[in-house]
């Protein structure tokens, strides 16, 4: 718990994030990439983070960015 609280607080203060997805992902293709940090919900195990690709918000899970 302590590492994702870690990971939300490093995305949160450098407002970018990199996408870490599995190939089964329909994003798989940004895999590796980083992108701004639109919005964040309240920290959890599968907390939202939305990020700007492309300058369209898309949504995905705290375990699928780094």
């Amino acid at each position: 718990m302590k590492k994702l609280f870690n990971r939300i607080d490093r995305i949160r203060s450098s407002g970018f994030a990199t996408l870490n997805l599995q190939q089964s992902s329909p994003y798989y293709h940004l895999s590796g990439q980083r992108f701004k940090v639109y919005s964040m919900g309240k920290p959890a195990l599968k907390c939202r983070v939305t990020l700007l690709v492309d300058n369209m918000p898309l949504d995905f899970t705290i375990d699928e960015v780094l």
